[in-house]
């Protein structure tokens, strides 16, 4: 059988590897030309990485993947986590060597999370019980530092400075700034929160809903608040009036705006609808076409959904509805103008599918308005809940999906996109938006876990500090990337400085001034140092500012002191440059806008801090 390829291949399910892998489970011989593809595209892999083409690096490197994944696809609609593969030493070569190109490309480009995430299936792929016996296999362990693979957070303080740009395609400067609220709005302010609700209209920025407290029970709160973003200040609205909270991390019902009036979605046939004009809430009831049947397992229920809005029509997918404990993957459609829904795909039960997402909960979701396409990208599968109810999909750590997804509203199909050029890795509960500014979508943040972090003094830069050798087995992220769907490219956006490692946030776009905002989210406080013992939530606001027309640059901003950029809990030496979390705030009259490690570096650096800052003794 003869097969013809044009490389790379433009769709993520090429018909020809998805024939190669059908013809593997009945031929031997097809073995061999699987192999040779694979050996073929790994090849070509190299000569652009000689090159120092990053864009086409990146695409052969997917370009293999995608023939590995269309491989494991030859036994149809089983679960995103279910492995398939052959008995050959060769081809376990070529997966495990895949993987190492993909960690050593992204950690060139300071894509820290991402080069991690290939280093955690490299790993897992080689530590098999009998890889030892195979010279080919064996070979590759000196490739395996495991130290140096998952040495980083994401991106990380001590190295954030080192990471240029040497590909603009997929890569953009950018730059975090915090509000700085007025002195009326800072003793009237809402709960820090995560799992909340967020949107902006009139040069107000509204939050509702979320999660106060990270430890137990973590019970839905009910209030609303909004932000003035013109003078700073904050006002209380009436509360949410729904009737039933939710309780966990994964409470999020994310509110979209149309017309002047908030549409909330809660599980139910009837939506909660808040008049941005009149500040009142009131009861919309919406209908389904004659004969078909409400798909979720219980009414009223329903969280941790993504949703979006396009032409008027209120799309909601997948989340949690009290069925099925990995999730589900319903897909329906509002058109708030008929007040009628319309069921588009997905069950509540675990019905695994090839070509349309998988059943998840707190996935990134977006519109791109010219393309007319809604997004969806990543989510997890709470396997360990489905253990504890002995249900089927069950597993002893949750599954965080890797695959990016597009709907054409017009088409009414789904398409698995490929991931091209820098883009995030795979999570869940990031916050994510489509700036109309830029014409980019926006993701911040999120959640890993299973991905390995080394927790040693290297990345806490901190000499003086007790030893925390060890690992965690989770990652919590604080990396900025945008995506154009025109171009279908991720770039990597490099800050001297970030709001925090925080999940559950949410990112907002005013539709007037194409600014980008970001409220919330929880920090870990084993992974990023906090007072509270189980972790921490956040109430600050941040503005994202990216060097793309819309993104409201400011050349000037770059030209900022980096030693006064905040990363979170971390402090940057104004003297040596040495990033910590115990560092000595400056006492003079700049207010503790700057830090030293040591008394050496206080001493050292006082005059130059002085004459730049003009830093008195008080």
């Amino acid at each position: 059988m003869t097969v013809s390829f044009i490389f790379p291949l433009r769709q993520y399910w090429s018909q020809p590897y998805l024939t190669i892998g059908e013809n593997c489970l009945e031929s031997q011989g097809m073995w061999m030309e699987y192999l040779d593809i694979l050996a073929l595209g790994g090849n070509i892999t190299q000569c652009y990485s000689k090159l120092g083409d990053h864009v086409q690096t990146i695409d052969w490197i997917q370009e293999v993947i995608s023939m590995i994944v269309c491989q494991r696809q030859a036994l149809k609609d089983t679960p995103s986590w279910k492995d398939y593969h052959l008995s050959l030493v060769e081809y376990w070569m070529f997966r495990i060597k895949s993987q190492l190109r993909g960690y050593t490309e992204f950690a060139a480009l300071g894509n820290t999370g991402l080069a991690a995430a290939y280093a955690h299936v490299a790993v897992a792929d080689y530590d098999r019980p009998d890889s030892a016996k195979y010279p080919k296999i064996a070979a590759l362990e000196k490739d395996m530092d495991i130290a140096k693979m998952f040495a980083f957070r994401h991106p990380d303080p001590n190295q954030i400075d080192n990471v240029k740009i040497v590909c603009p395609e997929i890569q953009v400067q950018g730059t975090w700034e915090r509000l700085e609220l007025s002195s009326e709005a800072q003793g009237r302010r809402p709960r820090g929160r995560c799992a909340h609700s967020s949107w902006i209209w009139r040069s107000r920025l509204y939050i509702c809903l979320g999660v106060a407290d990270v430890g137990p029970p973590q019970m839905e709160v009910k209030d609303m608040w909004y932000l003035d973003l013109n003078t700073k200040t904050w006002t209380r609205l009436p509360d949410v009036p729904t009737t039933r909270l939710n309780a966990g991390l994964t409470s999020v019902r994310p509110i979209r705006v149309w017309r002047d009036k908030a549409y909330l979605f809660v599980g139910t046939q009837s939506l909660h609808v808040f008049d941005l004009v009149t500040e009142r809430w009131s009861i919309l009831k919406t209908t389904l076409p004659r004969g078909k049947v409400w798909p979720y397992y219980s009414s009223g229920t329903v969280k941790g959904f993504a949703s979006t809005l396009f032409e008027g029509k209120f799309y909601v997918f997948g989340g949690e509805d009290g069925g099925n404990p990995l999730g589900q993957n319903i897909f329906m459609v509002l058109d708030l103008t008929a007040n009628k829904w319309e069921h588009l795909s997905g069950s509540s039960e675990n019905i695994p599918k090839t070509f349309e997402p998988n059943l998840r909960a707190v996935p990134c979701m977006w519109t791109a308005p010219n393309q007319r396409k809604i997004f969806i990208m990543y989510g997890s599968a709470n396997r360990t809940q489905a253990r504890y109810d002995n249900a089927a999909g069950a597993g002893e750590i949750d599954y965080t999906y890797d695959d990016f997804w597009s709907y054409h509203v017009d088409d009414k199909k789904w398409e698995r996109e490929r991931l091209r050029g820098s883009y995030p890795s795979p999570r869940t509960e990031a916050a994510s938006a489509f700036s109309d500014g830029t014409g980019r979508a926006v993701v911040y943040g999120g959640y890993h876990g299973s991905m390995k972090t080394l927790d040693s003094e290297t990345p806490w830069g901190s000499p003086g500090e007790i030893d925390r050798s060890g690992c965690f087995e989770f990652a919590v992220f604080g990396d900025t990337f945008v995506y154009n769907p025109e171009s279908r490219i991720w770039q990597h956006v490099l800050v001297r400085g970030f709001p925090s490692y925080r999940a559950m946030a949410t990112i907002a776009c005013d539709p007037d001034t194409g600014k980008v905002y970001l409220f919330g989210g929880y920090t870990n406080s084993d992974f990023v140092p906090s007072k509270s013992i189980v972790g921490r939530v956040h109430n600050d606001v941040w503005m994202l500012k990216i060097d793309l027309p819309g993104g409201n640059w400011n050349a000037e901003d770059i030209q900022r002191d980096r030693r006064n950029e905040k990363m979170g809990p971390w402090m940057r030496c104004f003297t040596c440059g040495n990033c910590g979390i115990t560092w000595q705030k400056c006492g003079g009259s700049c207010g503790g806008k700057y830090y030293f490690c040591s008394k050496e570096c206080q001493k050292a650096g006082r005059d130059e801090h002085k004459e730049k800052q003009g830093c008195r003794k008080l």
